[in-house]
C-alpha cells in the first residue's frame, strides 16, 4: 500500500547526486567525472554586484585525466515479494552537494563514483540581498597536470530481486 501522491520539493541537486523514491531501487555503477573552471560563481537572488574583477588562470598541459576502469559484478537472488509501505506527507531537500543521495524505500546501491576538480575565482554568494563592491578575485592554477584520478576498482553487489 502506497500513499500517493508524495509531495517532493528539491531546491537544487549537484552532480552525481540522486533522489530515489520507490519500492525497490537498484543503482548499479553510477559514475561521474567533471572538471570545471568558473570565473564567477552563483549569486543569490536580490544581490548587487558592482565593479568586480575576476581572473581565473588555468593553463594546464593535461586537464583532469581519469582512468576509471571498474570491474562490476552483479549477482541477483530471487526472494518472495515483500509488501513495501511508503507513507509520509512530504520530503524537502534544500540542497544536495556532489555525490549525495536521498533514498526512500528498499534501495540497493553499489559502484557509486564521483571525481571532481573545480576552480572558482569567486565562490558562490548564497542568500538574499548581498552586496559586493570592487572585489578582486584571483585563482592562479598553473600546474602541469590537473586532477589526476586512477580509480580502477572491483565493485561487487548482490541484489535481491523480489517477485
Amino acid at each position: 500500500m502506497r500513499a500517493w501522491p508524495i509531495h517532493l520539493h528539491v531546491g537544487s541537486v549537484e552532480r552525481s547526486s540522486a533522489l530515489i523514491v520507490g519500492g525497490c531501487n537498484v543503482v548499479y555503477g553510477l559514475s561521474s567525472h567533471e572538471k570545471s573552471n568558473t570565473g564567477f560563481g552563483q549569486v543569490g537572488s536580490h544581490s548587487w554586484i558592482a565593479q568586480n574583477r575576476v581572473l581565473l588562470y588555468d593553463p594546464d598541459g593535461i586537464d583532469m585525466p581519469v582512468d576509471d576502469r571498474d570491474m562490476h559484478v552483479l549477482q541477483t537472488r530471487q526472494q518472495a515479494p515483500i509488501d513495501t509501505r511508503i507513507a509520509f506527507q512530504g520530503l524537502g531537500v534544500n540542497s544536495m552537494q556532489q555525490n549525495a543521495g536521498v533514498f526512500v524505500g528498499d534501495a540497493q546501491i553499489t559502484g557509486w563514483d564521483q571525481h571532481q576538480k573545480s576552480n572558482k575565482a569567486s565562490g558562490d554568494i548564497g542568500g538574499d540581498h548581498n552586496v559586493e563592491i570592487a572585489g578582486l578575485h584571483v585563482n592562479y592554477d598553473a600546474d602541469g597536470m590537473d586532477g589526476v584520478f586512477f580509480d580502477g576498482d572491483y565493485k561487487a553487489g548482490t541484489f535481491v530481486r523480489q517477485g
